[in-house]
């Protein structure tokens, strides 16, 4: 995907660079992305890659703060949690990919 596959709109706010969420535990925000296939991940536009991970992970943290606190916990995320970890964070990548018509 080029820059000029995006609208006017979002040009522009790639040049001024995408905002990023601020993301407190790097090792939780790790085990959740490396749920997501990592195909998926790579065809994301290099230039959009760290705004979409980033804020994923945050609406996670923020509207599944359980699932993320199992995250948070040492060592591996429980069987259970990380089920549904993945079931959540690869609908949200479906949608979005879906959205910007970007092919896995």
């Amino acid at each position: 995907m080029k820059l000029t596959d995006f609208t006017e709109k979002e040009q522009n706010e790639i040049n001024g660079g995408l905002p990023e969420a601020e993301i407190s535990d790097k090792e939780a925000a790790d085990k959740i992305i490396a749920l997501v296939p990592q195909e998926w991940i790579k065809a994301i536009p290099f230039f959009v890659r760290r705004h979409a991970v980033t804020k994923t992970i945050a609406k996670i943290a923020d509207e599944h703060p359980d699932l993320y606190k199992a995250a948070c916990l040492p060592g591996e995320i429980p069987e259970s949690e990380r089920e549904e970890l993945r079931t959540i964070i690869t609908d949200i990548f479906k949608e979005k990919m879906n959205k910007h018509k970007i092919i896995a």
